[in-house]
């Protein structure tokens, strides 16, 4: 029997609408960090008490404008606050010289830890060196991106260069002094070098921040079929407060190599190095600059489809007294159940330093859910 004329335009009417809404509706996910953990740092009340903690939840929203451009939306639920992570459009393709062009506020590319969400590590925490002298949270700014890969040979060139609002320089300042707060983010918050910081934000408030600029040369070299290693340069220059002079300047190389011939193995070596100079202002002091570095390290390794190990190693000195470092290191094995949308994380990690009388041992179990399209991944 043929269709009826109505019931096929109907169809007609009905197919294109989804269509259109395909193009128009981004893709929703939902990421939940939930963890039970146990630390020895004396000054948490609850010291050697099994605790439990909404770590964090991220909503993620994105989907491609057209097929040149997409856009990207990320929303975070912290310590009982809702922020707006990040918002930012990039133009894929279409620009001349290869080019790629991001705008908004998101993460910026200095080294290639940074350009991750936290819920990605398989060690759990944003490193040491990078709350310490990038921000609590990474360095995430409103800002502008160009950048290009240039084919040479078999190994492939990357410029990258961003003009940033300023925002990334008070950042630097916050931290977490939550006497509950867990011992993964808090430890190195209650430190003398960082509570000094509150004290110069008080002095500060009415500090206005200049622009920034940040550049990145990154250097791909594949060692085979299922290999291959980045090496890659980080510079980023600001101005913390236009009316005092106060300039930061951060300078970091990074190397990362991967070994990947299956979906049961992996092999990923990386580390960073990262050194500041900023000035610190005191009312009837001339600017004073101190230097500061650190680095981190890890080995992860992928041993089965579900399951992988490794270890870290960090090490950080105070950005306003360098005098002051803190150092740690940690185990710690993943497990995937079925698939990406669900993983477990055990981390068994030590933190030692001039600020702490002994070493702090902690541990911490971790489980990653996904809801939508934006998964729990591997590292």
């Amino acid at each position: 029997m043929r269709p009826r004329p109505l019931l096929t335009a109907f169809a007609v009417v009905l197919a294109t609408g989804w269509v259109s809404a395909q193009g128009i509706n981004p893709d929703i996910s939902v990421i939940g960090d939930v963890r039970a953990f146990v630390t020895g740092d004396p000054n948490d009340s609850k010291k050697d008490e099994l605790q439990l903690d909404l770590h964090g939840a991220e909503l993620a929203l994105g989907g491609y404008l057209n097929p040149f451009a997409r856009a990207d939306v990320y929303i975070g639920y912290h310590d009982d606050e809702i922020e707006l992570e990040e918002a930012y459009a990039t133009i894929l393709r279409g620009l001349p010289g290869r080019l790629q062009l991001k705008a908004g506020k998101y993460r910026v590319d200095f080294g290639k830890l940074n350009l991750l969400h936290p819920h990605a590590y398989s060690f759990l925490d944003t490193p040491l060196v990078h709350q310490v002298l990038l921000g609590e949270e990474g360095l995430i700014d409103i800002g502008v991106n160009l950048n290009t890969q240039i084919p040479i040979g078999s190994a492939a060139l990357t410029l990258s260069g961003n003009v940033l609002k300023g925002d990334f320089s008070t950042s630097q300042h916050h931290a977490d002094e939550d006497e509950h707060a867990h011992a993964a983010a808090g430890l190195w918050a209650r430190q003398p070098f960082v509570r000094s910081l509150h004290d110069d934000i008080e002095i500060e408030e009415e500090a206005e921040p200049g622009l920034g600029y940040s550049e990145r040369l990154g250097l791909y070299i594949p060692t085979g079929d299922y290999a291959g290693f980045e090496v890659g340069l980080n510079a980023l220059q600001g101005t913390f407060d236009r009316g005092t002079g106060r300039q930061v300047r951060l300078l970091g190389a990074d190397l990362k190599y991967r070994w990947a011939p299956d979906k049961y193995h992996s092999l990923t070596v990386q580390g960073e190095w990262i050194r500041s100079e900023r000035d610190l202002w005191t009312p009837d002091e001339p600017l004073e600059r101190t230097t500061a570095s650190g680095f981190y390290a890890f080995i992860d390794y992928r041993f089965a489809q579900r399951w992988n190990t490794g270890v870290v190693a960090e090490r950080a000195e105070g950005a306003y007294d360098p005098s002051v470092t803190t150092e740690r290191a940690g185990v710690f094995g993943g497990f995937q159940l079925m698939e990406e949308t669900t993983m477990l994380r055990l981390l068994l990690r030590r933190t030692d330093g001039d600020a702490l009388e002994k070493p702090v041992d902690e541990a911490i179990l971790q489980l990653v859910f996904s809801l939508g399209p934006h998964k729990a991944h591997w590292f």
